[in-house]
């Protein structure tokens, strides 16, 4: 089940369209299914690229110990999806990179595209998520493939 945000938050970089709408799920189930079946739709292998948090720095992490349990339940989500992945067809890999906020980003580009660009769109979409409540997750549908934002 998805259900839209009331807000749409609107980033303005060539990278990203001009309107980007991020859609709340339930749980991380509903997240790889989604995440799935968007990704589903190109065919072609992926690479994961996901950002895991080195420090809290917000509202949604508080201590160390949120720090850890969030990052424990973001590996485990990355190893469900890339099974729910390879299940359905699609070959997949991930590139696991340490960030400074303390939200998990994952991408999924094609294996052969260059990630920079993405990068740059990934960093400006955690800066104006502002999202301050815990286990909350979003979903994007950005230009070159999907991305999930999880507290």
């Amino acid at each position: 089940m998805v259900s839209v945000l009331p807000a749409t938050f609107s980033l303005r970089t060539q990278d990203v369209k001009p309107e980007l709408q991020l859609n709340e799920l339930t749980n991380l189930t509903d997240a790889v299914e989604s995440f799935t079946s968007l990704v589903g739709r190109s065919g072609t292998s992926v690479r994961l690229h996901c950002s895991v948090p080195t420090w809290c720095s917000s509202d949604t992490c508080s201590d160390l110990h949120d720090l850890h349990d969030l990052r424990s339940r973001f590996l485990l989500f990355i190893h469900d999806l890339l099974e729910s992945l390879r299940s359905s067809g699609i070959p997949a890999s991930y590139r696991l990179v340490p960030s400074n906020t303390s939200l998990c980003f994952v991408c999924a580009l094609p294996a052969e595209l260059s990630a920079p660009k993405i990068r740059a769109a990934a960093i400006e979409i955690l800066q104006n998520a502002k999202i301050n409540v815990r286990e909350k997750i979003l979903l994007a549908d950005l230009e070159h493939g999907p991305a999930l934002i999880i507290s």
